[in-house]
C-alpha cells in the first residue's frame, strides 16, 4: 500500500488534467462539435442528447480505473521506478503520439478549410484541438503507464523464474551425478532425495509463473468488465458505429496477447526446463533388483506428474491461476449477457434533424437577386 499511493495519486493526477482539457475544449467548442460527437437516442415522448465529453469522461475514467487496477496487482514494481529505469522508451512514446496526435488536428483543421468553411470556424476548431490534445494525451499516458507497468512486473517474475529454473536444473543434474557415482541402492536412494529438492522446485516455479501471468489476466479481465459496462448498458448509446469491434477487440484481444506471450514462455523456458529435468530424472530409474518399490513408486510418480505439467494443457493449469480465473469468469458473465441481449430490441440511434443542426461553418450562398 505505501508503494500505490504515490502510483494512484500520479495517476489520479493525470485523470484530473485530462478532465481540465476534455470540458475546456468542448466548452471552446461550442456548437461545431455537435454533430462530430453527440449521440442522440429516442427517449419516450422527445429525443435525448448526449454531449460528447460525457462519453469521452467515461472512457477517461475507465482507463484511470484499468491503470489504478494494474498498479495494485504489479506489487513488486511501481510506477514511478518504471518511469526512472526507462526514461528514453517513455519519452520517444510519448513523443510519437504527440505527433501523431498533432498530425491529425492539423489534416482536420485543413480539411475544414478546404471544404469551404470560414475563416473563424476554422480558427475555433484549431484551438479547440490544441486544448482537446492535452486530453489525449493524458488518455495515451495512462496507457502507457499500463502496457509499461505490466511489462515491468512481467520482466521481474520472469527473470525470478530464470533464476528458479537454474536452481532446479542443478538439483536434477547433482541427482543424476549421485546415482552414477556407484550404482548402489543407498546411491540411488541418495539421487531419488536430491530429485525431491528439484520436484519440489517446480511447484514453487508454477507459482512464481502465476504472478506472472496474474496482473494479464486481471489486466484483461478488467477490461471485459468495463467492455461490459458499456456495450450491455445505457452507455453504449454513447459509443456509436464500432460496438462490435470494441467488444471483440475487448473481449479477445487481451486473450490473444496472452495466449502469444504464454506459448513464447512456454517454448522458450518453461518446456526447455522440463525437458532437461525429465530427461535426467529417467537417467536414475531405480533398478528393478534392488526390490525397493517405494522408491521406484516414487520415482514413477515425479515422472509422471512432469510428464503432465510438460503438456502444453499442463502449462495452462499453472499459469491459470485466481487472475486467470477472474478473466474466464469475467468472459463467461459478458457470453451470457450478450446471449440475453440478443433476444430483446436495441434502441436504435438516430442523427438530428435538419432543424436541429448549428451553424456548421460553411460560407452561406448568396441567393440571385430576385429571388
Amino acid at each position: 500500500m505505501e508503494t500505490f499511493l504515490p502510483d494512484a495519486a500520479v495517476v489520479a493526477t493525470t485523470y484530473a488534467m485530462a478532465l481540465v482539457f476534455l470540458f475546456a475544449a468542448y466548452r471552446h467548442a461550442g456548437p461545431i462539435w455537435l454533430l462530430r460527437h453527440a449521440v442522440i437516442t429516442q427517449g419516450v415522448d422527445k429525443r435525448n442528447v448526449w454531449p460528447g465529453e460525457w462519453g469521452e469522461m467515461t472512457i477517461v475514467s475507465f482507463a484511470a480505473l484499468a491503470a489504478l487496477v494494474v498498479i495494485f496487482f504489479t506489487s513488486d514494481v511501481t510506477l514511478i521506478e518504471t518511469v526512472r529505469e526507462a526514461p528514453w522508451a517513455i519519452a520517444g512514446f510519448v513523443l510519437l503520439a504527440t505527433i501523431v496526435i498533432w498530425a491529425h488536428s492539423a489534416v482536420t483543421v485543413r480539411k475544414a478549410r478546404r471544404m469551404g468553411r470560414r475563416e473563424a470556424y476554422v480558427l475555433r476548431l484549431r484551438d479547440t484541438y490544441v486544448r482537446y490534445n492535452g486530453y489525449t494525451m493524458c488518455l495515451f499516458g495512462m496507457g502507457a503507464v499500463i502496457v509499461a507497468m505490466l511489462i515491468a512486473q512481467f520482466q521481474h517474475d520472469g527473470a525470478a523464474f530464470a533464476y528458479q529454473a537454474n536452481l532446479i536444473s542443478n538439483a536434477f543434474a547433482e541427482a543424476q551425478r549421485l546415482a552414477g557415482q556407484g550404482g548402489s541402492h543407498e546411491d540411488y536412494a541418495r539421487a531419488i532425495a536430491q530429485a525431491e529438492t528439484g520436484f519440489s522446485g517446480i511447484a514453487l516455479a508454477g507459482k512464481t509463473l502465476q504472478s506472472q501471468f496474474n496482473p494479464m489476466f486481471i489486466f484483461a479481465g478488467t477490461l471485459i468488465v468495463i467492455n461490459i459496462a458499456i456495450n450491455l448498458t445505457k452507455m453504449k448509446g454513447m459509443f456509436t458505429g464500432d460496438a462490435v469491434s470494441m467488444t471483440a477487440l475487448f473481449t479477445y484481444g487481451p486473450l490473444v496477447v496472452i495466449g502469444i506471450v504464454g506459448l513464447g514462455v512456454y517454448l522458450n523456458v518453461y518446456e526447455v526446463m522440463l525437458a532437461d529435468s525429465l530427461l535426467r530424472l529417467e537417467s536414475i530409474t531405480p533398478p528393478p533388483a534392488f526390490g525397493d518399490w517405494e522408491l521406484s513408486q516414487r520415482h514413477a510418480e515425479m515422472v509422471v506428474e512432469m510428464s503432465n505439467a510438460r503438456n502444453i494443457f499442463g502449462f495452462a493449469q499453472t499459469i491459470a491461476g485466481e487472475g486467470g480465473g477472474f478473466a474466464v469468469l469475467a468472459w463467461g458473465v459478458q457470453a451470457a449477457l450478450e446471449k440475453i441481449s440478443e433476444t430483446q430490441e436495441t434502441e436504435k440511434v438516430r442523427l438530428p434533424l435538419t432543424k436541429f443542426r448549428p451553424d456548421d461553418g460553411r460560407t452561406p450562398r448568396r441567393r440571385p437577386a430576385g429571388g
